[in-house]
């Protein structure tokens, strides 16, 4: 039975992941990398490569992105602007793929989705995938999966206290903004105990200083006005 496929543009340390993690779930890899230099490494990995430049049209069609088997197409160039041209291009070439897209700079979004991506994507949503994956629940797996090949407007986000927060030294249980925002609250890391994740779920009352770092989930919009709420300052 023939596999369905995932070509992956660019090969870094999230990407590594996102192709591990959807290979585990049955999926095809390849992944496009002009560097010469990772391809031993792309190998080692067990994934298959490509070094055509996809910043030539001709080679959209060489690596097969317009064959019905290849169900996504992840743009995770650490270059928001070659993100950008390959998104045009690979949207151009195919109106039905659906295209993921790292953005580290929520500002960034917008020009992204306008050039074609289904879903932005930025490394701490990644990093939370991981973290489920690693918890083997599946029914987690497929709403993450929803997050990831849908038009979802959910995210997750990391927000660092900062000082003089009018939350520096406010209990957990006390953020009902969040409750009234519609944001779910994942858990922190607290640098002064350690650097272990402390999910909200283990009933800690924790007391939130500055420094100490909120994993949230929530709509977009929602996470922007709770994000602005962490970060006035006391008068």
């Amino acid at each position: 039975m023939k596999k369905n496929k995932i070509i992956i543009f660019s090969y870094n340390e999230i990407s590594s992941q996102i192709a591990h993690i959807l290979q585990g779930k049955g999926y095809e890899i390849l992944i496009s990398e002009e560097d010469e230099t990772l391809q031993e490494k792309i190998k080692i990995d067990g994934f298959q490569s490509s070094t055509l430049s996809l910043m030539e049209d001709e080679n959209l069609e060489k690596i097969g992105l317009n064959h019905a088997d290849v169900k996504a197409f992840f743009c995770l160039n650490e270059d928001k602007n070659k993100n950008l041209f390959i998104i045009l291009s690979v949207r151009h070439f195919n109106k039905n793929i659906k295209i993921i897209s790292l953005s580290s700079d929520i500002d960034n979004n917008k020009p992204l989705i306008l050039a074609g991506a289904n879903k932005v994507l930025n490394p701490y949503e990644i990093s939370a995938f991981r973290i489920f994956r690693l918890l083997h629940k599946p029914y987690i797996l497929d709403v993450l999966d929803n997050i990831l090949f849908s038009k979802s407007d959910i995210n997750i986000e990391e927000i660092t206290i900062k000082k003089d927060s009018i939350y520096d030294g406010v209990l957990l249980s006390e953020l009902d903004q969040a409750k009234r925002g519609n944001i779910i609250i994942l858990g922190l890391q607290d640098k002064e105990l350690s650097e272990e994740f402390i999910f909200f779920s283990a009933g800690i009352n924790h007391k939130i200083d500055n420094g100490d770092t909120l994993v949230v989930l929530g709509k977009s919009n929602d996470l922007k006005i709770f994000k602005s709420l962490l970060n006035d300052y006391k008068k």
